[in-house]
């Protein structure tokens, strides 16, 4: 069983002289999710952090550290490692040990980091395998496509060893860029266009449109599944719901039913914006994508924009719809987003909207709504969920659909091994 962590960071050891804002950051994320699991101690030097358990974890632990760590943006992988004495015969009965009862191939990597110790990564790498080899026959040694990768670390802060890493997601630390709104539907894209802004160390406040009572709660149960799948990468997440289906009736009963759904994310985009204002938000984020639907055609995202003074970021305006859904099933919203549901943007849908609207349209319609009170109504009766400011443990036995962690480049592992403000102008 592993003694200690070793996180080794990705964007953070390109920063300059604030890059010890950036790593404070991750360091408070990481232990905002190890202090409930157990007793670590932490230290740090240029790309690395060390986390040392107090004795060897139990298996129970080890597995909810590794979930842990792998929704943790700024983090690039991980080992689960053994600390030895940092002496090259100690290194490599250690090393004997951890591979005894294995088979199959592998490799050894070596690194040494502490430039006192005698022998450079080529030569620890060397001796290690070689002594590997001869206290267990049943291995042999691949340096292209091993079974596993026993990693060798010799730092100033010990000598540690470990079989196998594990990817975590990359990016920048959760807060290091401040907060943003994220219009948030039930369907598969603007989940990965939260995931995708969170991960350049944006603090996402979630915004659901739904049509509750005209249809069910479905739609508001799933996004409270997702923004809870989604919390596991930042923790202490906030998602409004707001009612629409007033909104989407008087523009239905009013205004020329080609530019409804034109006239419905603008009023969207309003009310996103007044929720972003009362929460310090620096911008808004959906999940469009260049022509996917009739609304997110150049033209039609141009007039729905014009109603915003906030930035509208659209990070997957030129995705691929085949990309956002491999990365959803990465990031484990795919399973909950194409349950079947009825929501906002299929209720009162025409069967012919306009693809080419212009602002000057969109206006001429909208004044024959009494726009200011639909949008304060709909903010008086919005509601607001809050989870928790520290992560709930997931159940052993949670399925895919839960599942937060990336696993890109997952290691194979051996045979034998275990696995308030003014509401915006309009």
């Amino acid at each position: 069983m592993a003694d200690t962590i070793i996180a080794h960071t990705d964007e953070i050891s390109l920063k300059g002289g604030n890059r010890s804002f950036f790593e404070n950051l991750l360091m408070r994320n990481i232990r905002q999710r190890l202090d409930p699991i157990g007793k670590f101690a932490a230290s740090a030097r240029k790309g690395v952090l060390l986390f040392r358990h107090d004795g060897a974890m139990p298996a129970e632990t080890e597995r909810r550290a590794v979930e842990a760590l792998k929704s943790v943006f700024g983090i690039a992988h991980f080992w689960l490692a053994d600390e030895t004495p940092k002496d090259l015969t100690e290194i490599k009965r250690a090393a004997a040990r951890m591979m005894a009862g294995k088979s199959g191939t592998f490799r050894v990597t070596g690194k040494r980091g502490d430039k006192k110790f005698p022998a450079d990564s080529m030569e620890m790498s060397r001796q290690i395998g070689g002594y590997v080899l001869a206290e267990n026959s049943a291995l042999t040694v691949d340096l292209h496509e091993p079974d596993a990768v026993l990693y060798a670390d010799v730092n100033q802060e010990g000598a540690f060893l470990s079989v196998g890493r594990e990817d975590a997601p990359g990016g920048l630390p959760t807060d290091s860029a401040g907060r943003i709104v994220v219009m948030l539907s039930g369907g598969i894209d603007s989940p990965v266009a939260a995931w995708k802004v969170m991960s350049r160390g944006c603090r996402a406040v979630f915004v659901h449109f739904h049509s509750y009572p005209h249809v069910g709660k479905e739609s508001i149960e799933k996004v409270r599944r997702l923004a809870g799948v989604l919390d596991r990468y930042q923790i202490g997440s906030r998602l409004h719901l707001v009612p629409f289906a007033d909104i989407q009736r008087e523009i239905t009963a009013r205004t020329d039913g080609a530019l409804r759904v034109v006239l419905y994310r603008r009023m969207m985009l309003r009310i996103a914006q007044a929720l972003a204002e009362k929460e310090g938000a620096l911008g808004i984020v959906t999940g469009d994508s260049i022509g996917q639907v009739a609304s997110q055609t150049l033209e039609n995202m141009a007039t729905v924009t014009a109603v915003a003074s906030l930035p509208v970021y659209r990070p997957l305006v030129g995705d691929s719809k085949n990309a956002i859904v491999a990365l959803a099933r990465e990031i484990g919203t795919y399973d909950i987003s194409i349950e079947p549901h009825d929501d906002c943007c299929t209720l009162f849908v025409p069967d012919h909207p306009e693809l080419r609207s212009t602002v000057a349209q969109a206006e001429n319609e909208e004044a024959k709504l009494d726009a200011r009170k639909l949008i304060d109504e709909a903010l008086a009766k919005t509601e607001t969920v809050s989870f928790p400011a520290s992560p709930a443990p997931r159940p052993a036995d949670a399925g895919d659909a839960g599942r937060p962690p990336l696993a890109r480049r997952r290691a194979r592992r051996m045979p034998g091994m275990p696995g308030g403000p003014a509401l915006p102008a309009f």
